[in-house]
């Protein structure tokens, strides 16, 4: 009875340690998921962590593309006003500088028309177009127009600037009336710089009836020229200052030349100085021959260029500007001998032609100089 009563204290007690190991290991393994569910949990708020951390970094980042393309965009309309503010600036100022210079131009042409002088007035599309085809063709050539009222000498002159007499096959056509009807242009002959790049154009004389004075400049398509030589004969017209004003006008440069200075020489020495041969002692007659002119020189000079210079002041441009006494044989043989020309500056009857050749190239150098 005792030994059944122990074996069943002893069974009871293995049952009990049966079930406490049982339970432990329930415990250790609720313990375990426990711990285990606690890990992933970690793990898992620790994954959401970064997920949110990565989410509020890109958030911010957006947030900062944002504030950048907004600055951007704000710093672009910025500027664009600034732009559209400056451009309207601009414009204003050229408006405006517009209507003060229309208004100069206005109160130029009243005051020049007070003084009757011809009024600067713009070229038509129409006279643009035909101006273009009057230049002879050719590239790296120097245009020059040779005009001033009729009966000036402008046809000799031209003939000159090219080495040819009035009577040579090539050469323009003169006369004692207007005989250039249109602008006929003549290539100089030469083959030596700066001689081959001149074209020379004989323009018909302002002062005619054909083509009222106001009209004349645009009319003959003159604007379009390089450069622009005033030829005047015994006066200095209205008609030559409007031509220079308009030269200004256009920057186009422009010479002032007296011409027939051989002729004037003549008159002064036997009207105004009383000069004649008498058969007498020739050396006697060469000396009074070279006493007269060179006091018919200092006439010609100071009457011309005094009466050009009053011009010029009441027409409102330099009248500082030079004026070129010549004759076209001189003008000729300085064409003819070309450097040599140095040679021949002791000739008589010289005045102004070595100069006017000379600033014939300086002229074309400087373009705008009026």
């Amino acid at each position: 009875m005792g030994a059944s009563h122990s074996g069943g204290a002893h069974h009871r007690n293995a049952v009990a340690a049966k079930k406490r190991a049982a339970e432990r290991k329930r415990r250790e393994k609720a313990l375990k998921e426990k711990e285990e569910a606690l890990r992933c949990q970690k793990e898992e708020n620790e994954r959401m962590q970064r997920e949110m951390q990565q989410q509020a970094e890109h958030n911010e980042k957006e947030r900062q593309q944002e504030r950048e393309q907004l600055q951007r965009e704000q710093e672009r309309m910025l500027a664009e006003l600034r732009e559209k503010e400056e451009a309207q600036k601009a414009a204003a100022e050229e408006l405006e500088r517009h209507h003060r210079e229309r208004e100069e131009l206005l109160q130029s042409n009243l005051r020049l028309l007070q003084k009757g002088v011809s009024p600067k007035v713009w070229p038509t599309e129409e006279e643009w177009v035909r101006a273009r085809q009057i230049l002879a063709p050719g590239e790296g050539k120097v245009h020059c127009a040779i005009t001033g009222i009729a009966g000036s000498g402008k046809s000799s002159l031209v003939n000159a600037f090219r080495g040819l007499y009035n009577k040579d096959m090539k050469a323009a056509e003169v006369g004692v009336t207007e005989t250039t009807s249109k602008i006929t242009y003549y290539p100089d002959p030469s083959t030596a710089a700066p001689r081959n790049q001149f074209v020379w154009y004989d323009v018909p004389g302002a002062g005619t009836l054909s083509i009222p004075g106001p009209q004349y400049f645009n009319a003959h398509g003159l604007f379009i020229f390089d450069l622009i030589i005033v030829v005047m004969d015994t006066r200095f017209t209205t008609q030559d200052i409007a031509i220079l004003q308009q030269c200004e006008y256009f920057k186009i440069p422009s010479l002032i030349v007296r011409s027939k200075a051989n002729q004037h020489l003549s008159n002064i020495m036997h009207e105004q100085l009383g000069y004649d041969t008498d058969g007498s002692d020739a050396e006697e007659e060469v000396e009074d021959y070279n006493i007269a002119l060179e006091k018919a020189k200092r006439i010609l000079i100071d009457s011309t260029r005094d009466s050009v210079r009053t011009n010029l002041e009441e027409g409102e441009l330099n009248p500082d500007k030079r004026v070129y006494i010549v004759s076209a044989d001189c003008v000729r043989r300085f064409s003819l001998f070309g450097k040599q020309g140095e040679k021949i500056k002791k000739m008589e009857m010289i005045i102004d032609e070595w100069e006017l050749m000379q600033d014939l190239v300086e002229a074309i150098s400087k373009p705008g100089s009026n």
